[in-house]
This record gives structure tokens, C-alpha cells and sequence, in this order.
């Protein structure tokens, strides 16, 4: 498919929305993802909608009608020890005695916007001469330890048709807005926020929306791939989700995320957890409404793993230089990552970094050369979010040769990088 060759040229997958969950050789293998619903006390007969979680993926928020109530409120739960979810709560303070819906954390988690038609939200003149009121998006803060009390968007964002579905990212809130009572008219809106402004909200382009309806639109955290929901022809039947690329303006390479994600029900809202590489998509069921499910990769031992856990020592002549430089090479990057994903994975592990050079040129270049190209190691990973105080480093030139020669086969084995467990602190 066009995606996957343009942005995963080494992924060989049977859904194209696992580009974002299989890992590189160095890292896993080709396995069938686990798509279930989410275990624990959170799923109901009734209606479980718009998941949104914080940072660790630890608590969850989604809105519910839950106890047979005429109106859906939002809820949290939190993860247990034992992988489950626990039983919900109301979140009292943004909850009113009307619909409350879609939840959406902010990354930093200090703002939550969702929508309701609570007192306050626009009023619609309907047919008969009967007034109806509009969803719109509302938004609390937390400030000095609580939840502030909700306040609605002004009129650039909220009007007399339906806005739900918020998704707010940088500086852009993103959600679906369609005519009182018409989904099937629905397509996703942009507001920009200046300070305590925002933009008059503008439709996305196609290929995002067209004559159909297209909902639930949001991005990964780098804000390069979009997911939303759409009834569009080509799919599998009712909404399905897709995927594309996101240019910071349009959407582009939009496909369907495939058959098992997709069925012929109706299928939305997928958010994607991305430090625990977990799919969170509602799906729904015959008899019982939307049920919120997950979509992973299972976890196996890895290559990194299986050295690590062998010796606590892994030695590679992959991660490649510049010419008598610390300066590292693209191609570096998927034996890095690889071990970067084995210490998010292990946040207790720390590491010495070694640098080993050949046995060509001056030897005291080489032990400099060597201890630099540690210390740019350690810097890729602590750029990437490893706390500095996990890893070490030390440079031995051409002290610990592999093979005793300086010929190009034995000077290339003799050029590597080690990496060694220390005990956990």
C-alpha cells in the first residue's frame, strides 16, 4: 500500500495500522495482533465512548450511560496491578444533569474538553416551532490541585449545530461538527487558540472529509498521522476507521486501517497510547452498544532481550559513524531505537556504554575517538527522553580488540559499541 511503502518500506504486515505497533528486526517479531475488548469493569451493555488517557496510560477517561440513565456522563477508571480496569467513577465536576460526552486529556494534562448540551449550550429553532439544544465543546482547567468548573467555547467554535468530539493538539482543537440531528452529515472542524482567542473554526479539506460523514478525528503525539472514522464507499461496512498523514494543514495517503480492526458494524474513535504502543478504538456490539477495545502487538523476548539476559552485555558493529568522527550515521538509528525501547521497557536497567575502535591510526586519537562516540550515544538516548543518571560511559580505543588484526573484516568487528547492565540502583 502507498503508506507503507512511502513511510514503512521495511514493515511487512497484514494491517496497515500495525506500521505504528511491529518493530524492527532488531526488536520483535511478525506477530498477529491482539485485538479484544479492554479487560476489566469498564465495558457495559450499555454505551462506552470516547476514551481519552493520561500520559502513563494509567487512567482512562470515556463517557457512558451507565445505570440505564436518559443522559450519558463522563466517568474515569483507573489500571490495576493485575492488567484489568478498574470500576468507573463519575467525574463529577465536569458532569451535568444532561449529555456529557468525549473527554479529551490534554498531553500536559492540565486542560480536559469535552461536549454536552447542558443549560448554557447554544439553542436550535427546530421545525414545529420547538426549540432544541445544541452539543457543544466546553472546556476545565486544572489549577491549585482540582478541576475547574467547565466553560463553553465561545461562538468561533461552538454554534447551533452538534460539536463533539474535541481533540486539541499545539495550538489546534480539532472536532466533528454536524446539523442538529443529521450525523450523517458530520465532518471534522479545525479552531486555532491565540491566547484566550480562538479562530472562527474552519472545515478540513478533502481527502478528510467529503460527502459522507467523517468523525472523530486524532492525531499520534509527533502530530504526523491522523485516525478518524468515516462511512465512506470502500469500507467494510457502517463507520470504519482510517489512517493517513497529516501535513500540519491536509490529510494525505488515507486508507482504510483494514479487515480485524474494521468490521461490517460500526467502528470509531481510536486513540493511540503511544508509550505503551496500545490501540483504544470503539466498537460496536449487537445488543450492547460501543464497548471500548484494544489493539496490540504480543510482547516477546526480543534479540536485545535475549543478549541482554544471556551475559548483561551486547556488543554491536551496527551502530555506525562518520569517518574519525563521533558524529552518528542514519542508518544507526534502528539498532538505537531498539535498544531505546528495551530501557523504556526496563526504567529500573542502567548501562555503560563502551566505544571500541580499530587498531589503525594514532592510539591516543583512538581513545579519545572512542570515548566520544559513547558519549554520542548516551546523548541519543537521553534526547529521547532516558534520564542522564542511567547511563555511563568509557571509551577503550584499540585496548580490547575482537580479532588481533588491522585488516578491513577484522578493523569492522574491531569497530563496535558495547553495552553493559549495571546493577539496578
Amino acid at each position: 500500500m502507498k503508506f507503507l511503502r512511502l513511510f514503512f518500506p521495511t514493515y511487512k504486515v497484514g494491517f496497515s495500522f500495525l506500521i505504528l505497533i511491529a518493530s524492527v528486526s532488531y526488536f520483535s517479531q511478525s506477530l498477529e495482533p491482539i485485538i479484544a475488548p479492554i479487560p476489566g469493569a469498564i465495558n457495559s451493555r450499555l454505551q462506552e465512548f470516547g476514551p481519552s488517557l493520561t500520559r502513563d496510560g494509567r487512567k482512562m477517561y470515556f463517557y457512558s450511560k451507565k445505570n440505564e440513565k436518559s443522559f450519558t456522563d463522563i466517568y474515569f477508571s483507573e489500571l490495576e496491578e493485575d492488567g484489568n480496569w478498574g470500576v468507573p467513577e463519575l467525574f463529577d465536576v465536569l458532569n451535568s444533569k444532561y449529555d456529557d460526552q468525549s473527554p479529551f486529556l490534554t498531553r500536559d494534562e492540565t486542560e480536559i474538553f469535552f461536549s454536552s448540551n447542558r443549560d448554557g449550550s447554544v439553542e436550535v429553532e427546530l421545525p414545529g416551532n420547538k426549540i432544541g439544544i445544541s452539543r457543544d465543546i466546553y472546556l476545565s482547567k486544572f489549577n491549585n490541585g482540582k478541576w475547574s468548573i467547565p466553560e463553553s467555547l465561545p461562538k468561533q467554535v461552538n454554534t447551533e449545530e452538534i460539536e463533539e468530539n474535541p481533540h486539541f493538539q499545539g495550538d489546534t482543537l480539532f472536532f466533528t461538527r454536524y446539523p442538529f440531528g443529521k450525523p450523517e452529515k458530520a465532518s471534522i472542524y479545525k479552531s486555532i487558540r491565540k491566547g484566550n482567542t480562538w479562530s472562527k473554526a474552519e472545515k478540513l479539506p478533502g481527502p478528510i472529509n467529503d460527502e459522507n460523514s467523517t468523525i472523530s478525528f486524532t492525531l499520534n503525539d509527533e502530530g504526523n498521522l491522523i485516525f478518524f472514522a468515516s462511512n465512506r464507499p470502500g469500507g467494510y461496512g457502517g463507520y470504519d476507521l482510517y489512517l493517513g498523514r497529516w501535513d500540519g494543514k491536509s490529510g494525505e495517503d488515507i486508507e482504510n486501517m483494514g479487515y480485524g480492526i474494521n468490521t461490517p458494524k460500526d467502528e470509531a474513535y481510536l486513540v493511540y497510547h503511544q508509550k505503551d504502543k496500545i490501540f483504544y478504538f470503539c466498537r460496536w456490539l449487537e445488543g450492547r452498544s460501543f464497548d471500548i477495545y484494544y489493539v496490540k502487538m504480543p510482547r516477546v523476548e526480543t534479540i536485545i532481550e535475549q543478549a541482554f539476559n544471556e551475559s548483561n552485555k551486547l556488543s554491536l558493529d551496527s551502530i555506525k559513524f562518520e569517518k574519525a568522527s563521533a558524529a552518528l550515521k542514519a542508518e544507526s538509528k534502528e539498532p538505537l531505537d531498539a535498544i531505546l525501547a528495551y530501557l523504556n521497557l526496563n526504567p529500573k536497567i542502567r548501562i555503560r556504554i563502551v566505544g571500541h575502535t580499530d587498531l589503525n591510526g594514532d592510539y591516543d586519537e583512538n581513545m579519545e575517538l572512542s570515548r566520544k562516540r559513547a558519549r554520542s550515544v548516551k546523548e541519543y538516548f537521553v534526547e529521547r527522553g532516558i534520564n542522564t543518571n542511567r547511563i555511563e560511559t568509557d571509551g577503550k580505543g584499540p585496548k580490547e580488540p575482537l580479532v588481533p588484526k588491522n585488516d578491513e573484516e577484522s578493523s569492522r568487528k574491531n569497530r563496535r559499541t558495547e553495552f553493559l547492565i549495571l546493577e539496578e540502583p
